[in-house]
């Protein structure tokens, strides 16, 4: 063989040992690939399983938070309520915790992503190294904190039940309190001939100049009337609502006194002739409550 025909040789080997380097770089890369699919196909469910189980745990912690506002002030006791809100802020930090993993985890995967697409094309002997890397880093990805969650709904159910509960006992409470409580009907807006219906209290109003006042014979009602401070009623009918007793503001005389006498500046009035007598005119002051 002359010496073009080694050189063409020696040509010919090079290229075959460069066509050989690229194919076992490319046969390592793709087992490197391999292996990073299956790294990214496994995390990408662990991370779903992870976000479902937080977003399940957050629902819950919204109902339970729901329930803690909607009982204020309508339970009979604080307890339930203290417990629910001990329940309520542990939860919180667990969520908060597995929401911190989740963000980590998703950086972990977006650097992962850029690592296994930007290619260092130079002659080194393994261009799958980055992406095997990337693959162990995706495999190594721990949801811990995520799975710590899964209990959250089962640990807030107790509480969230017993505030429930306290919330329907103070219900029933207000309920027989309420049909307990004095009630009185304002069915109707005149004077005497109203009056002497004796079927409920009558708005007088107009015949007190403005001052607004309702008023009942003795004989009909009005000696069953609580004057006592601070007793709550119902009135029904005409000026419908729930008022606070203030108690008696004025004893008037129909012969001695005129409208203007009639005390002013209280949501409303209650006159009777107390034991049916003019000269023993009561009146008692109510506050509206809200």
């Amino acid at each position: 063989m002359g010496t073009r025909g080694r050189l063409i040789a020696v040509a010919a080997l090079l290229v075959l040992l460069v066509l050989v380097g690229f194919a076992v770089r490319a046969v390592s890369l793709s087992v490197a690939q391999g292996e990073y699919d299956a790294a990214a196909a496994a995390f990408q469910a662990d991370q779903s399983t992870a976000v479902q189980t937080v977003t399940d745990g957050e629902s819950a912690l919204d109902e339970a938070i729901a329930v803690l506002a909607a009982s204020e002030g309508k339970v009979l006791t604080e307890q339930p309520r203290t417990d629910l809100a001990a329940a309520i802020e542990a939860a919180t930090g667990r969520l908060s915790t597995a929401a911190q993993e989740l963000t980590a985890a998703e950086r972990v995967a977006d650097a992962s992503l850029v690592s296994t697409t930007l290619f260092d094309l130079d002659l080194d002997l393994d261009l799958g190294a980055g992406v095997r890397d990337s693959a162990r880093t995706l495999s190594s990805v721990d949801f811990a904190a995520a799975a710590g969650v899964d209990g959250i709904a089962t640990d807030l159910t107790t509480p969230v039940a017993a505030v429930t509960e306290a919330m329907a006992d103070w219900q029933a409470e207000q309920d027989r309190i309420l049909a307990a409580r004095y009630t009185n009907n304002v069915h109707a807006t005149g004077w005497n001939a109203e009056l002497d219906q004796c079927i409920g209290s009558v708005d007088v109003t107009a015949h007190y100049e403005g001052v607004p006042t309702i008023a009942e014979h003795w004989s009909c009602g009005g000696k069953d009337f609580p004057d006592d401070a601070g007793t709550i009623i119902t009135l029904t009918g005409v000026h419908a609502g729930t008022y606070r007793v203030d108690g008696i503001v004025a004893m008037l005389s129909a012969s001695r006194h005129g409208t203007a006498d009639v005390p002013r500046g209280h949501d409303l009035l209650y006159q009777t002739c107390q034991n049916g007598q003019s000269a023993t005119m009561s009146f008692t002051a109510l506050t509206r409550l809200p």
